[in-house]
């Protein structure tokens, strides 16, 4: 892939290999999760990256469409919504995923464990976000090559 886009793709990537560390402890008992540690920092860690593959892919998508920047990270996944890169309604319930990474980066001290096991149960949102911008890179490749003729 183009230049470009080759920090989409390799943010999507890296968001792949966290869910696929994720996936598998989806199936732990809140009580598990709550009692162990050492399964809060793995989950901790790669939430925190997940969250900041997504934001990331969000501003550069704004910046390669031209659309208006956001003033946060939580416009920015709105905005996708707005240029049509993900179903408005789909980017408003996933934009609070900006506020999430904000806890787990600035407020590590006091972290709501139940919240970020709860955030672990809605990987599906995640997937849904990976799977969009993978049609939104496809429908630009397609896009530059017929201009590229």
């Amino acid at each position: 892939m183009k230049g470009e886009f080759a920090g989409i793709e390799r943010r999507l990537e890296r968001l792949r290999e966290c869910l696929q560390k994720l996936e598998p402890l989806r199936a732990k008992s809140r009580e598990a999760f709550l009692e162990d540690p050492y399964l809060q920092d793995i989950v901790e860690r790669n939430l925190e990256v997940t969250a900041q593959c997504c934001l990331d892919i969000a501003n550069r998508i704004i910046s390669l469409e031209a659309a208006r920047k956001p003033q946060d990270y939580y416009e920015g996944i709105i905005r996708l919504g707005e240029i049509g890169v993900l179903p408005t309604e789909f980017a408003r319930d996933f934009a609070p995923i900006a506020g999430f990474r904000n806890i787990l980066v600035h407020e590590y001290l006091d972290l709501d464990w139940n919240e970020v096991y709860a955030n672990l149960q809605a990987l599906d949102d995640v997937y849904i976000f990976a799977e969009r911008v993978k049609q939104w890179l496809e429908n630009r490749e397609r896009l530059n090559g017929e201009h590229s003729v």
